[in-house]
């Protein structure tokens, strides 16, 4: 797992004192102007905006515009309207507790089983009022839309058999063979669609149409059409003059009540019988209408920009800015690009625009890509440069690209092809088998050069073999150079050589791959901008791309306002943070965090976990020259962890060879070494890695210990821990006296939610296969991290981790078994007693999935629970979903309220601007940004029974109390953290699992694009689990 070796992932200031500032580097943002110079729409292009800042502060007279009075005004009626029926909620609610079985350590009254429950997404009972009031930038810009009705199309696009005619070009019309129809993707479909656009255009000079270029089609008013299906003839081949034949059939339509979901902005309501609050989100279709129409300019040019998936838009012409990611001498590319999406907000439509990345396919002339990156065609003998070329070939399949060549007449063409790879010796023999006449390769190459293939050549005189660069030098009088040749053919009809000199990779080809180390640097490099060049993009650039002042929109009544939005928020206050001394009194001490962060300067742990007596450590030597650590510094490591206050022997116990040479991952000898642990009864075994692993060590360790063996394992990089230093030191112990039980750090004043110790936290995540290329029917398993709470600090919280079906999101009913161990585990530390409150953070869901968790995951939970508690008492439960990733962002517009990095300061939350009043969510950047754009965590209330009961009109503070505050409760950091820990452990324990299955998930190969074919796979990892011994532990940390 290339980036999850080393324990050496966050830097924690310790000791040793802060971290160094060189440490911090961020771009420097002009203090002065940045507010306002963010919220102009300039005209002006994007590498030029930076130079024209202080001309925009002069425009704008130095004024940040306050939040939309209206639209404040209206939210507040909203929220008092729905604040007026919280006397009825709460007291259908209140007092609800629980008692365990038999009831004699019940903690509280008896209650009756919980009100029906018709208060699925729970209207916000009130808008936070805590904290320091701020305004911000937010990526949002107003959308007006002044039709209250659009029409949906859908289309099925056929190719067809055409009669043999003259095309329009002069050449013959193409047909299917067989005459039957088929089906058509991607530019394919692109060109047919757009034709038959051009066509219904003809017939209908007022004819106002949007499209995504697939299956959807909007219209301003009916379509009377002449023809259905509609034919249309495209060129056969890009450029190409022979046509092929298509149908177009359109099937509809559906009215888009646009005015409904503008009277649901305007008032929030959920209809007389409130059955419209099951529906979430609201209005999708006129949402997704709104997007086809402001998608459709800019995916109408395919070869001005490039669209991926529903809403990332990528300039591909003049204004494309790339960076090259040839690290490991692939033909990768990573691209900036703007993402759009409509989002319905409280009195308002609202356009969602942030700056987006992708990974492309490079571009450009393959000759010239070859020289960039010192690429030839080589014998089998030279390995290095057969690394090269294996890695260039690796994402070559199926890339279009221009081939210029001429015709058997002497025509010069230029054609749009695909290639199927480079020409291999491995392919031929494969494919070629019963061939009379397959290529022929010189001995001892795999990848040929025109010089060492033959091809068969018919003549007059019987045919004969000659080489490419012979043909193309008696034939066109052309030398070529020494390039691996490409396949241009199909798998149908493989074969077709041709040289690079020819051929020139077309540009915007999204593609899905998993980057190796290296590639990911970069590529984190490039990404990683100041949000005021971020800001200044999306009010500049992204308007040109996305084309947001294309006149055409208007057609459809709609316009997008140019100035980013202001937005009220609130910036909460940090909690004081709780540790022992480091005197050995054991006495707590105050530390008060400073933007986010704090170290751990004479302070010691506040509960060591159980006692390491037996922990040894071993160099594993996966590189050459590698220069092991020596005995001492492993020593004064020992020492080290022991005044941290961690429960641990001083001196480790040695190890059979303090180095072990290893190539391999699944070689026996580190095996071996586990079933050393396991006879000598070792409780902790710290691995100093040679360097980063990008071979699979750390996954095959990790399987080995949390397992195999039961052995907590923790890994370290030479280069790193040799130096002794206290901050890594620190860093590496934390984890570890979570690993042993103990707890690292609490909050000095408890939640009150928290603080008479009745309630339980509780996360989980779903993680999927991505960038993996599968065997239909052999898919990769989707995972499940679990995590729950076990006392009022919060600091420890064991795991549970399984397989589930592939891409699938909900959680099965084997959650009802998993969450009756945790609240089995909660009530063994707990007196015997189960908990009153559950808190779920739910990680993961997007937005269409909202209802899914209410019907499918919350019935689970509720029988969990069942199982454990008596009949005529039950627990309170609150489920909050939990989003990362999302595309909302804020800006300061004030140096005041700015932190170094140019971010919005920790701590603060929005509830309000570019929310729906009718729903209970907020954004919360709890953390410090050091470098790049902040992004908040967005939660979202699926359902209440605890904050509205126990708070009333404060629940929305407390909540936002909670999450902000439990921040800082992740306990392997000195420093807040983005996303809430329930959450933030949970995703971790995914990536734990991953490691565990390295059969499906392994990164090791430097190349980085797996491919799950099954081949060679042991039986099945469903029921691969964390050894007993670690089980109700942090083994994943």
């Amino acid at each position: 797992m290339a980036g999850a070796v080393a324990e050496e992932a966050m830097i924690v200031e310790t000791m040793a004192g802060a971290v160094a500032e060189e440490d911090m580097i961020v771009e420097v943002v002009p203090r002065e102007g940045i507010a306002v110079a963010i919220g102009a729409a300039s005209a002006a292009r994007e590498e030029t905006v930076e130079v024209a800042v202080t001309e925009e502060v002069e425009a704008y007279d130095g004024v940040v515009p306050a939040p939309d009075s209206e639209i404040t005004k209206l939210e507040n009626q909203i929220v008092e309207r729905q604040s007026s029926a919280l006397p009825s909620i709460t007291s259908q609610m209140a007092g609800l507790s629980v008692k365990g079985k038999g009831g004699s350590k019940a903690g509280g009254r008896a209650q009756q089983p919980p009100p029906p429950m018709n208060d699925r997404l729970p209207a916000r009972p009130a808008f936070g009022a805590n904290g320091r009031p701020v305004v911000l930038w937010a990526n949002y810009f107003k959308v007006n839309v002044k039709s209250d009705l659009f029409f949906k199309y859908t289309m099925d696009v056929k190719k067809m058999a055409a009669p043999k005619q003259e095309s329009k070009r002069g050449g013959k019309a193409g047909s299917s063979k067989g005459g039957e129809a088929k089906e058509v993707k991607g530019r394919e479909r692109f060109f047919v669609i757009k034709a038959a656009l051009a066509k219904l255009l003809e017939q209908d000079k007022a004819f106002v149409a949007a499209t995504e270029f697939k299956d959807q089609l909007i219209t301003l008013n009916k379509i009377s059409l002449v023809e259905n299906p509609i034919v249309v003839q495209v060129p056969k081949d890009e450029g190409g003059d022979e046509m092929d034949t298509y149908a177009v059939q359109i099937y509809g339509p559906n009215e888009i009540q646009v005015g409904n979901m503008k009277q649901y902005m305007a008032s929030m309501t959920d209809g007389p019988d409130g059955s419209e609050a099951a529906a979430f989100p609201r209005f999708p279709d006129a949402a997704d209408a709104l997007n086809i129409i402001l998608g459709h300019g800019p995916r109408s040019d395919i070869n001005k920009t490039a669209a991926i998936g529903s809403s990332r838009f990528f300039p591909i012409g003049n204004q494309k800015v790339i960076e090259e990611l040839t690290q490991n001498w692939r033909a990768l590319t990573a691209a900036r690009g703007y993402f759009q999406s409509t989002r319905i907000a409280t009195g308002r439509m609202l356009l969602n625009a942030n700056v987006t990345h992708g990974v492309f396919r490079i571009s450009g002339r393959m000759v010239e890509i070859l020289d960039n990156l010192q690429i030839k065609a080589v014998p089998k003998s030279e390995a290095f440069a057969m690394r090269k070329l294996r890695s260039f070939g690796k994402f070559l399949p199926k890339a279009r690209v221009w081939v210029n060549f001429k015709t058997a007449d002497g025509k010069s063409v230029r054609r749009s092809k695909a290639i199927r790879g480079l020409a291999t010796v491995s392919d031929v023999s494969r494919k070629g088998r019963g061939m009379t006449h397959p290529p022929k390769f010189d001995s001892g190459w795999e990848y040929a050069g025109p010089k060492n293939l033959q091809f068969w050549l018919d003549s007059d005189k019987g045919g004969r073999y000659i080489s490419v660069f012979d043909y193309y030098k008696q034939k066109y009088g052309v030398t070529l150079r020494d390039y691996p040749l490409l396949d241009l053919g199909s798998e149908q009809k493989p074969f077709t050589y041709f040289p690079a000199e020819m051929v020139e990779i077309q540009p915007g080809q999204a593609i899905k791959a998993s980057l190796t180390m290296e590639e990911t640097t970069a590529m984190l490099d490039f990404a990683c901008r100041s949000p005021y060049s971020n800001a200044l993009s999306i009010s500049t650039a992204s308007r040109q791309v996305l084309e947001l002042d294309d006149p055409s929109l208007k057609k459809f009544g709609v316009s997008v306002e140019n100035r980013l939005l202001t937005v009220q928020g609130r910036v909460l206050n940090a909690p004081t943070v709780s540790y022992f001394s480091s005197d050995g009194r054991r006495k707590p001490v105050d530390v008060r965090p400073l933007n986010g962060a704090w170290n751990m300067k004479f302070v010691r742990v506040i509960k060591p976990g159980n006692m390491i007596e037996r922990w040894t450590w071993v160099n594993l030597s996966i590189s050459r020259n590698a220069r092991p650590v020596e005995k001492d510094v492993v020593l004064r490591y020992g020492a080290f962890l022991s005044e941290m206050g961690i429960a641990i022997n001083k001196v480790p116990v040695d190890p059979p060879s303090q180095v072990l040479e290893v190539n391999d991952p699944m070689s026996p000898a580190l095996e071996a070494v586990f079933q050393w642990l396991q006879k000598k009864d070792i409780q902790l075994f710290v691995i100093i890695l040679s360097e980063k692993d990008s071979s699979g060590f750390y996954a095959r360790i990790k399987t080995l210990g949390d397992c195999t063996f039961g052995i907590h394992t923790s890994c370290v990089v030479a280069r790193s821990f040799g130096k002794g230093s206290p901050a890594y030191f620190a860093n590496v112990g934390l984890k570890i006296n979570l690993k042993a039980g103990g707890v690292n750090h609490k909050l000095r004043e408890e939640l009150s939610i928290l603080k008479d110790g009745k309630t339980m936290v509780v996360g989980y995540d779903v993680t999927h296969p991505t960038n993996m290329a599968v065997q239909k029917g052999n898919e990769p398993p989707s995972l499940v991290g679990f995590v729950a709470s076990i006392d009022k600090d919060l600091g420890q919280w064991p795991a549970l981790a399984w397989e589930q079906t592939s891409k699938m999101e909900m959680l099965s009913d084997k959650l009802v078994d998993a969450f009756t161990t945790r609240l089995d585990t909660w009530s063994k530390h707990n007196g015997g007693r189960y908990p009153e409150n559950i808190i779920i953070y739910r990680d993961g869901v997007s937005e269409g999935q909202f209802t899914q968790v209410l019907d499918q995951e919350l019935p689970c939970i509720r029988e969990a629970c069942r199982k454990k508690y008596s009949p005529q008492f039950h627990p309170k439960l609150t489920i909050v979903v939990s989003v990362k990733r999302h595309q909302t962002r804020f800006y300061p517009s004030s140096a005041d309220d700015m932190s170094k990095s140019g971010n919005i300061v920790n701590g603060t939350v929005v509830d309000r601007g570019v929310t729906q009043a009718r729903y209970w969510d907020f954004f919360l950047t709890a953390h410090d940004a050091l470098q790049g754009t902040a992004r908040p965590a967005h939660y979202t209330v699926l359902l209440d029974e605890i904050f509205r009961s126990k708070y009333g009109a404060k629940a929305a503070d407390e909540l936002e109390r909670l999450t902000h505050e439990l921040c800082y409760l992740y306990g392997r950091a000195t420093k807040a953290v983005s996303i809430c820990p329930p959450a933030y452990y949970a995703d971790i324990v995914c990536e734990r699992a991953r490691a565990h299955r390295p059969e499906w998930f392994d990164t090791s190969d430097s190349e980085s694009m797996t491919t799950a074919t099954g081949a060679g796979r042991p039986g099945g990892t469903a029921g691969r689990q964390v050894h007993v011994n670690l089980r109700n532990s942090m083994y994943y940390i």
